[in-house]
C-alpha cells in the first residue's frame, strides 16, 4: 500500500538525532524511512522508490560517508531532493552535489522545516 504523503530517508548514524529529524519531517507531512549509514541508505532506496527526499549526515560511518552518498543519489534519482547536514565543517557548495542544500548542526526544528517546506526545493528543475 503507498501513503500519499510525500516520503523522506533519513541517513544518520546517531540514533536520538535521526528521532528528532523524524520527528520533524512527519510533523511537516512526511512518511519517514531510516538508515544509519550509506550502504543502507541504498537499500531503502532501492526498495522505496517514493522517496523524494533524503536527509543525510556528512559524516557517516561505514565505507561511504554521506557526501558520497549525496552524489551518488544525485546521479542515479536526480528527482531526489537532498539535504546534508553537519555539525564541524561544513561542506563546500564545490563539495555538495547540484541543488543539494546544507544545514548546520545541531539545527533548530525550524531550519529544517524552512528547508523542506521551501518551494524551491521541490519545485521542477
Amino acid at each position: 500500500m503507498t501513503s500519499s504523503r510525500p516520503a523522506a530517508l533519513i541517513v544518520e548514524d546517531q540514533p536520538f538525532v535521526g528521532m528528532v529529524a523524524s520527528d520533524i519531517l512527519r510533523e511537516s507531512g512526511f512518511e519517514t524511512f531510516h538508515a544509519f549509514d550509506a550502504e543502507g541508505a541504498a537499500q531503502v532506496l532501492d526498495e522505496h522508490p517514493e522517496i523524494e527526499l533524503v536527509v543525510t549526515d556528512a559524516e557517516l560511518h561505514g565505507t561511504s560517508d554521506g557526501l558520497m552518498l549525496a552524489h551518488r543519489v544525485s546521479e542515479e534519482r536526480p528527482d531526489v531532493k537532498l539535504v546534508v547536514t553537519a555539525a564541524g565543517k561544513q561542506p563546500s557548495a564545490s563539495d555538495m552535489p547540484r541543488g543539494a542544500r546544507a544545514l548546520r548542526k545541531p539545527y533548530a526544528s525550524g531550519e529544517l522545516r524552512t528547508i523542506v517546506a521551501a518551494r524551491s526545493l521541490f519545485a521542477d528543475a
